[in-house]
């Protein structure tokens, strides 16, 4: 074996002289001028025929919905391999169980989304003629179907089992649960057939389940392990039932003939030396399945998640897999001298290789040789397609492949799949791959260990005494640093229920952050945000973060008014305390306003909703009760809830009133509330083409930014946001107000709206402005904002976003009876509510609690969730059942 070296050829002659060198040339024909022709003559693929030897290998794009079925993402990935011109694309792996998903994302075929597989082969179609098939598959041991690892294991590997962490006793899967599976084998073709493919691959490979049973040579008394018959049954029986069953349906399988595994745990492996293949079994299962009726079979090597080493060369390896110890070339002649054994022992099968995407633009020169002597009948790329789906359309009619456009072998695509990513061409697709690549490097342990190793572990931290929880940062992220994610998670629930939701919505530049000393001292701020989120999002996977339900129940029961993150925070404390809470929310799901109208690009709604559910969704109806589309109102105000027996009261419903601009005459059609806009337009997840024209949005606060972004995304031509004062002095914090500037929308500053102009019939034409200097500072510190004299003009408008802020509106104030409300006409608590103390929660009503934008007036989610749990414990106080932390 040679030393490992990156792909560093300039010519033809280079790569030939290596291969050469390494004694490579009976098994790595290279010709100086191909006949490419012969890769375009039609080739038989069972039944079918495919228009040329070019294929398209499966490649996993991790992007289905969570119901399985193809995204937009997966519908542009296969329309660009079939317009490429490749005769043959063999669709990624597609769980026939949504238990035997690799990951949440991966697609799975069932009787509700089967008609989004069969507009996806229609879409195929319409552009390109390949054949094409689809890989059912279990991933077995690699199950992973809601992000949480739950192995499937047909035997106890010496060598696989330690990855996975899986004790000597964990279970194998039953005998009759592989009967099962079987059975959702042949049920997931007759779907496919449904949908309209060619074939379906039985995928036999990478230690998925079935190729996992090829060598279950250690599992004793079973129908599917021990002998070579018992081995091979599963494979055997599911083709033999397609057969019969699926009739019009070809029937192919994806076949590892050598694992590059220890015998005994390992398939096609020498039994002396795992570093030799032995086709001997491969061969004569080969044999069995071309008499079941497969005449074709796509041959693979290496397990891809154990040795990268055996036929899956690389230049730059993927975060965690071992550089291989050989030369490149030598797994790629391996990979070619393989599939050539099996061609020429199987001339009437049609074996489709793979390996060569390594060779960049020199596969064609390797392909056709190939080819050409019946060493293979098809040739595929798997990485290489990603990179360079017009491969074979630029072969045909340019004569060769652009060497700008090949695969680099930096195994980016296999990375992105590893963090939990959509996967696909970094380097060659990076308009669509670049920003999710660095999106999911974020999410990942070792870049979250490389982010927290810079912390400086300061004493008496300036990041903590910014943060409005009081979260013990420099504590947390030396836990995340030093490997120790459960300990980090502990330290930031002990004073920030959400920490998730807090990771993507606070503004950390003028937080934690925007506090850290590095800023300074060393290139940047830690990035506390990303290792939060990490921590957070790995604690939700691994079932870290439900609360402690261990404790005896008090026997006192809690009301809670309102379900954001102040509610939230209260009620899962005092359901720790050992109280009965019950949470009235006016809206049919949990969340508030941080949920409800946070723009998805900030804060998805699916993310938010699974940080609750995790922290929640698992306690009982004798501790936690919900009461949805419950508000106040005229017939149920505060005194009917205190009357409901309650103990305690907490109030944390909001804000509930838009402050409005005058309007002349009342009615304006066309002019919205910036929050009932945002809540809209997040139900819609709009991305486009919902609106057009020109609109305003007046204000300058974060609700202002997002409404303007979100117009902007919406579709409108032109979006003017208009504030009276300089931005410097504009209330958002400064991420969002650049967020404005990186989204086109046009600020109007130094311009106070003053009213509207309608036509005949109340429908809104322009806003009225006048424009501003800026005097003295007023009681806020921020600069007056006086009307210029005669300034006074109409912006024509299509549509007005009112972002002015909240207020506690008279109607709910009415129903808060005994409540005071303070002199900014908020609720009053501590000293404001008459003799209470200062960092109290209580009201002046004896027993009721109020926290969050009810008092405070609206500031972030991490300060609500903050007074939300500091409210608990005065709860609990109060109850006279004051627990230790």
């Amino acid at each position: 074996m040679a030393r490992h070296a990156r792909f560093s050829y300039r010519n033809l002659d280079q790569l030939r002289g290596d291969i050469d060198r390494l004694g490579l040339a009976d098994d790595l024909p290279v010709s100086p001028e191909p006949d490419l022709g012969i890769l375009f003559d039609p080739v038989s693929f069972g039944r079918h025929s495919c228009p040329n030897r070019l294929a398209v290998q499966p490649m996993e794009g991790c992007d289905a919905s969570a119901d399985g079925a193809p995204s937009d993402l997966t519908f542009r990935r296969y329309e660009r391999f079939a317009a490429g011109g490749a005769g043959l694309i063999w669709f990624e792996a597609c769980a026939v169980l949504p238990q035997g998903r690799a990951n949440p994302r991966q697609l799975w075929i069932n009787e509700r989304n089967v008609l989004a597989f069969k507009e996806l082969l229609q879409r195929v179609r319409e552009v390109g003629q390949a054949v094409c098939v689809l890989q059912l598959t279990h991933s077995g041991r690699y199950c992973r179907p809601k992000g949480l690892a739950r192995p499937v294991i047909a035997h106890h590997s010496a060598v696989l089992d330690a990855q996975h962490g899986l004790a000597a006793g964990y279970p194998l899967v039953t005998d009759e649960e592989l009967e099962r599976i079987e059975e959702a084998f042949v049920a997931a073709a007759q779907l496919a057939g449904e949908a309209g493919f060619d074939a379906v691959d039985i995928k036999s490979c990478h230690r998925y389940l079935i190729n996992e049973l090829l060598a279950s040579y250690t599992r004793e008394d079973s129908r599917f392990g021990g002998s070579f018959v018992n081995r091979t049954r599963m494979l055997r029986e599911v083709a033999t039932k397609i057969g019969q069953r699926v009739p019009q349906i070809e029937v192919t399988c994806r076949l590892n003939v050598y694992d590059a595994i220890e015998y005994p745990y390992g398939w096609g492996v020498d039994k002396d030396d795992a570093g030799k293949y032995d086709l001997a079994e491969p061969l004569k299962l080969i044999g069995q399945l071309a008499k079941i009726g497969l005449g074709a079979i796509n041959i693979s090597v290496g397990n891809p998640y154990w040795n990268a080493h055996y036929g899956r060369p690389f230049d730059w390896p993927a975060q965690g897999l071992a550089v291989p110890d050989e030369h490149p070339l030598e797994g790629v002649a391996r990979m070619v001298r393989i599939v050539r054994e099996v061609q020429q022992a199987f001339d009437e099968i049609t074996v489709v290789g793979t390996g060569y995407t390594w060779l960049r633009h020199y596969f064609p020169h390797v392909a056709a040789e190939v080819v050409g002597r019946g060493w293979a009948k098809i040739v595929g790329l798997g990485r290489g397609a990603l990179a360079y789906p017009d491969f074979a359309r630029d072969l045909q009619e340019r004569g060769r492949m652009d060497r700008l456009s090949v695969c680099v072998g930096c195994s980016s695509c296999s990375q992105l799949m590893r963090d939990g990513g959509m996967s696909g061409c970094v380097v060659r697709d990076s308009e669509i791959y670049g920003p999710i690549y660095k999106e999911y490097r974020r999410l990942s342990q070792d870049e979250a260990q490389r982010l927290a190793q810079q912390c400086r572990e300061c004493v008496d931290a300036t990041c903590a005494a910014a943060c409005p929880a009081g979260v013990d940062v420099p504590a947390f992220v030396k836990a995340v640093a030093e490997g120790r994610d459960r300990d980090a998670y502990g330290i930031l629930r002990q004073v920030n229920l959400l920490p998730e939701i807090c990771s993507l919505v606070c503004p950390v530049e003028v937080q934690c952050q925007g506090a850290c000393l590095q800023q300074w001292l060393g290139d940047a701020a830690v990035a506390v945000a990303d290792i939060q989120r990490y921590v957070a999002r790995r604690a939700r996977q691994e079932g870290w973060t439900a609360v402690d339900v261990s404790g005896p129940l008090s026997g006192k029961r809690v009301a809670v008014v309102g379900a954001g993150p102040a509610g939230l925070a209260c009620a899962a404390e005092l359901v720790e305390r050992g109280h009965k809470v019950v949470i009235f929310e006016k809206q049919a799901a949990a969340g508030g306003k941080a949920l409800g109208v946070i723009p998805p690009d900030r804060l998805n709604r699916g993310t938010g909703a699974a940080e609750i559910g995790s922290i929640l969704d698992q306690v009982g109806g004798e501790r936690l009760e919900w009461r949805f589309d419950r508000p106040l109102r005229a017939d149920f105000d505060l005194d009917d809830v205190v009357a409901d027996g309650f103990d305690a009261v907490m109030l944390a419903m909001g804000l509930d009133e838009a402050v409005l601009l005058p309007r002349a005459g009342g009615r304006c059609e066309g002019v919205v509330d910036g929050l009932e806009f945002l809540r809209r337009m997040k139900q819609r997840a709009t991305d486009g083409g919902e609106l057009s024209g020109r609109v305003a949005v007046l204000g300058g606060g974060n609700t202002a930014i997002d409404a303007a972004c979100e117009a902007k995304r919406g579709g409108a031509d032109d979006v003017y946001l208009i504030y009276r004062r300089s931005f410097e002095q504009m209330p958002a914090w400064p991420g969002e107000r650049r967020r404005t500037i990186e989204a086109g929308v046009h600020m109007l500053l130094l311009t106070q709206p003053v009213g509207y102009e309608t036509d005949g019939e109340g429908r809104l034409e322009g806003v009225r402005v006048v424009r501003t200097e800026l005097g003295e500072p007023d009681e806020s510190g921020r600069r007056r904002a006086k009307a210029v004299a005669g300034s006074e003009h109409v912006i024509p408008v299509d549509m007005c976003i009112e972002a002015l802020g909240e207020r506690l509106s008279a109607e709910l104030a009415g129903l808060l009876n005994g409540v005071r409300l303070s002199g900014e006409g908020l609720v009053a608590v501590g000293d404001e509510a008459e003799g209470g103390n200062p960092y109290c929660f209580q009201t002046r009503r004896r027993g009721v609690f109020a926290a969050g934008d009810l008092v405070n007036g609206g500031t972030t989610v991490v300060q609500a969730v903050a007074e939300g749990l500091s409210a608990a414990e005065q709860i609990d106080r109060y109850l006279g059942r004051a627990v230790e932390r």
